[in-house]
């Protein structure tokens, strides 16, 4: 159930925040998402109507007619609407770009507007292949970003529908730098289409074709992508066809066990995992099955990768009793665009996961999977809408409630203070195709082979927003031909955003060895915090780096071997 998955991710990101600043609290300690649900539908049936079942939120007894804008991105079908017409190119040249349009409420305008003001105003779409975007929208005033992922500026612009009238816009994006040239490339390892839905007997809410999935992933300024639904590979052809010169598509399918998700990457067969009988369930033919799909997935030139391996479902997370087993796997995904990169989440856990794994000289390159369902990100925009509405009935009834749901009403009021917030930034922010990527280095034109070898050897960074890229003694990420024993690192930095960053982190397998706090004028539309640094090795035999603001803008590389 959505609700109390994300209700448990709330948990534990509210336990990790308190972990994190050491704040013993007792009542968040022993929290349980079934405890807080109970709590949410006594107040929903006893104090509000029943978000779940309203058809038109707009107008509800009880409400304070939160402004919502989701599915086709009008409030109100049966108000006034007019229409857009926007154009994004780059040198002259038609390209997708994402467009986002926030409705502006009451005293808002393109000086004062702030994405985090407690209401979900945002309607995410794209401009086509050809860079062009028409469609319909409630009439009333706008705040448009144009964004085309981590080597472009961020535009926002003012807009006014009007009725029935078109309003047409172009909009030119500083493309101020082309990693493409050095060989480093953006793509999204984990992406379903609707080859995953109940249609073709998968489970999963999906509606997007394949096509709007590349449509949607460029528009991230993505230069390669793996089509991954579960169950099937009915994709794959649609998906090849969709290679040109500026996109590589990586036929792909995550592999539905009891015991986690194990992503074939590159494979054109549709390799099955077995789950057996009941009576037939022991960890010997478990393990065994891993194995043996793992080593058919390399047989057929794929890599076997092991997704998000610290789920709160337990079927979709690895076994912890089969981590000695994971060096079957040739990469890890850490970070799931499903939930935020922070702590106390299970990316965070899964994050620990691979530390430990390298402290032991098990080298798996870390990657990312936006793990999208719904380009559009409405639905998450509606649970968050509904949490927020609960959060308006809790309060008010806070007393009456707390009788029976004292630490509930305590903890859920509490996630709403501490974290929608930054879910709501986060949600607005990152949460669609590419929202997080791995960039990859390659040689030469980019095919899908070059992109499994780049992936399986770690000469790659993970972001949702900045571009880090470190040469240590002149040595990129990933893995090296020799090993070195260098006392002196010298510790060349490209770090470029189009947001504003806060920090650096230079980690060993000993810890954090230095953060510093980062500092530079925007110019030309982006930030250039680029440096050099002088480290000492200091026993450590790799060394990874992070950049951040928050986790809606930060960068993990993958580590550079130094002895």
């Amino acid at each position: 159930m959505k609700e109390t998955k994300f209700l448990s991710i709330a948990i534990g990101l509210l336990q990790g925040q308190n972990a994190q600043n050491g704040i013993s609290d007792k009542a968040v300690d022993e929290m349980d998402a079934d405890r807080l649900y109970k709590l949410v539908r006594a107040a929903v049936d006893n104090y509000g109507t029943d978000i779940a079942k309203r058809v038109n939120p707009v107008d509800r007894p009880g409400s304070n007619q939160r402004n919502r804008f989701h599915g086709n991105g009008i409030a109100d079908p049966h108000g006034d609407l007019g229409n857009v017409y926007i154009e994004t190119v780059c040198g002259d040249k038609g390209t997708p770009a994402q467009v986002k349009f926030f409705k502006l409420l009451e005293g808002e305008s393109l000086e004062n507007f702030d994405r985090v003001n407690g209401q979900i105003t945002m309607i995410r779409d794209m401009t086509g292949f050809d860079g062009c975007l028409s469609r319909r929208l409630s009439v009333g005033d706008y705040v448009v970003e144009i964004s085309k992922g981590s080597e472009y500026e961020i535009i926002t612009d003012a807009i006014q529908i009007r009725k029935d009238t078109t309003l047409t816009k172009r909009y030119d994006l500083n493309h101020f730098v082309d990693l493409a040239r050095e060989g480093w490339i953006a793509g999204d390892l984990h992406h379903h289409c609707i080859y995953s839905s109940p249609v073709f007997r998968g489970d999963d809410d999906v509606v997007e074709s394949p096509s709007e999935v590349a449509n949607s992933m460029m528009a991230m300024g993505l230069s390669y992508g793996a089509l991954s639904d579960h169950h099937n590979t009915l994709n794959h052809d649609l998906w090849r066809a969709l290679k040109s010169s500026e996109f590589t598509p990586v036929v792909s399918k995550e592999i539905s066990t009891s015991n986690g998700h194990v992503m074939a990457l590159g494979v054109e067969k549709d390799v099955i995992y077995k789950i057996p009988e009941d009576k037939d369930r022991t960890d010997e033919y478990l393990r065994g099955e891993f194995v043996r799909v793992t080593d058919e997935i390399r047989k057929e030139g794929g890599l076997p990768q092991i997704n998000h391996p610290r789920d709160l479902q337990v079927s979709i997370s690895w076994n912890p009793k089969f981590e000695d087993l994971l060096h079957i796997f040739e990469t890890m995904e850490i970070w799931n665009g499903s939930n935020p990169m922070m702590a106390g989440s299970t990316n965070d856990r899964a994050r620990d996961l691979w530390i430990r794994c390298l402290k032991k000289g098990e080298f798996f390159p870390a990657t990312t999977g936006s793990d999208t369902h719904n380009i559009a990100a409405d639905d998450y925009h509606i649970l968050l809408d509904e949490m927020l509405d609960t959060r308006d009935i809790i309060a008010s009834h806070k007393d009456e409630l707390s009788r029976e749901y004292a630490d509930e009403v305590y903890v859920f009021l509490k996630i709403c203070e501490d974290l929608l917030p930054i879910l709501e930034k986060w949600a607005e922010t990152n949460l669609t195709s590419g929202g997080v990527r791995t960039y990859i280095k390659v040689n030469g034109e980019p095919d899908q082979s070059k992109v499994l070898d780049a992936l399986r050897n770690g000469h790659s960074f993970l972001t949702d927003g900045p571009i880090i890229i470190p040469k240590v003694n002149g040595r990129l990420p990933g893995k090296t031909d020799t090993q070195h024993s260098d006392n002196d690192l010298d510790i060349d930095l490209k770090i470029l955003s189009n947001r504003e960053l806060k920090t650096l982190r230079i980690y060993g397998e000993n810890g954090l060895i230095r953060e510093l706090f980062l500092q530079a004028d925007k110019k030309n539309g982006f930030y250039d915090y680029s440096m050099k640094v002088t480290e000492t090795a200091g026993g450590n035999k790799y060394i990874y780096f992070e950049v951040a603001d928050d986790c809606t803008n930060m960068a993990i590389t993958n580590p550079v071997i130094v002895g």
